[in-house]
């Protein structure tokens, strides 16, 4: 959590907010590139389909702009309907600018940051806004421009033909397949008006020349053409000259995304999508959430049924055990009444009292566990307390008053009446009431 609030502080609110947005533009543009099905490239005023081979003039007339031409061009080379597929569209490289950077930075963003905050000075001469075009792994190297105005129109003309066009990118970019981007390359663009070489290395736009064969047709222009071209460092040349090489691909040309233009339309496009895969994420996330809300309950409900079935298995297996249960209780309750009849012990009780009476018993009677006697003691006082701490008996008191008389050395007459300890009548005339008859 430290080293990640030390992370944040390093850069300033502006600064993520262009992250941000540098990395929102990113992903629109990777999923505008995915879309692409199809390459069609102009070669010489003929529009040509990478993928078929097929090929369509390219003719401006009837007032029609250029834009018009090329989507009308494209419609009949396109059989799909399908409106979300994707066109690269390969132009010639004379159709864009190039200026040339040095700068002490690294990183896409800040490169592009620079030179649109220094295009009005780099290209003077145009005041409209233009699309930018370059690899961020080198702070050396050169920009491509392309007029966004041109781009916009290009993309409502294809549009209005029901086609959707993702993306433009020179032509001289598809001379070097996916496996030699990466390599040193001379790209060798040549048509019957213009020449142009591209020289890249590890995927940078180190130089671009370009000139018109009429220029090299003068000797002064084409020693010059030498010079300069012979400046860029040895690598794999590749080179097109004719409208067979286009016509002979037979692939959908793979987009380089850091050379590529995108409409304003296209970019719509691109947001749309990341939208709708962010919805999709979004609902994703949330039936996990849910479902991760629902286990805990669809496990209780799948473990409840698991029990219930087995509580009525275990009700089948034990029907004959609870049936000899039941009888148990029948019997239990049938026999009771005698089986906890409250036991009173007489015998026993006779031989306490005969302890401290010395046979001097007259009178003793025992009817639900409460004992009344009369006798004769030499202190009846002592009697009723030496009987009520025996455990046997509790609520040890005189019925009636001890007196004197005819006992002699008996000693005095007395009544007591005292309860016997586990002789509960009252409890067990509770759970057994007396049925009347």
């Amino acid at each position: 959590m430290k080293a990640l609030r030390a992370i944040v502080s390093k850069y300033s609110p502006a600064d993520i907010v262009a992250a941000g947005r540098a990395l929102l533009t990113d992903s629109v543009h990777q999923d505008v590139l995915a879309s692409i099905r199809l390459s069609l490239v102009l070669f010489d005023g003929v529009l040509l389909n990478t993928l078929s081979g097929e090929y369509r003039q390219v003719a401006i007339e009837d007032g029609r702009s250029e834009a018009e031409a090329l989507a009308q061009a494209a419609r009949r080379l396109v059989n799909t309907q399908d409106i979300s597929a994707g066109i690269l569209l390969l132009l010639p490289p004379a159709d864009f600018l190039s200026t040339r950077y040095q700068l002490a930075l690294t990183g896409d963003s800040l490169l592009r940051s620079a030179l649109k905050l220094q295009a009005h000075s780099m290209i003077p001469a145009y005041d409209h806004e233009l699309l930018l075009g370059l690899n961020g792994q080198s702070g050396e190297g050169t920009a491509l421009w392309y007029p966004a105005r041109t781009a916009d129109e290009l993309f409502m003309t294809f549009h209005a033909e029901g086609l959707f066009l993702a993306a433009l990118m020179p032509r001289t970019m598809a001379l070097a397949g996916n496996g030699q981007r990466d390599q040193d390359l001379l790209l060798l663009d040549e048509d019957p008006r213009h020449v142009a070489q591209f020289e890249l290395h590890g995927g940078v736009l180190h130089s671009v020349f370009m000139a018109t064969q009429r220029d090299l047709q003068q000797p002064e222009f084409a020693e010059q053409w030498q010079a300069e071209t012979a400046r860029a460092a040895p690598g794999l040349r590749l080179r097109s000259q004719s409208h067979e090489y286009w016509a002979a691909k037979r692939e959908c040309v793979a987009p380089m995304e850091a050379y590529c233009f995108f409409p304003k339309g296209a970019e719509l496009y691109g947001r749309r999508l990341l939208q709708k895969k962010q919805k999709r994420l979004a609902a994703m996330a949330a039936a996990v959430v849910v479902a991760l809300l629902i286990v805990p309950f669809v496990a209780n409900l799948a473990q409840a049924t698991w029990l219930e079935s087995q509580i009525e298995q275990l009700r089948e297996e034990s029907a004959v055990a609870r049936q000899s249960q039941a009888s148990v209780f029948a019997m239990e309750d049938e026999w009771g009444v005698l089986a906890d009849y409250p036991r009173q012990d007489v015998a026993q009780t006779l031989l306490t009292l005969n302890q401290y009476i010395n046979s001097a018993l007259t009178d003793f009677s025992l009817d639900k566990g409460v004992i009344d006697m009369t006798g004769y003691a030499q202190d009846p006082a002592l009697l009723v307390e030496q009987l009520s701490e025996r455990e046997e008996f509790f609520e040890v008191g005189q019925s009636r008053s001890s007196s004197g008389g005819e006992g002699g050395t008996r000693g005095d007459r007395f009544g007591i009446r005292l309860h016997l300890s586990g002789a509960d009548f009252l409890g067990y005339e509770t759970k057994y009431p007396p049925v009347q008859k």
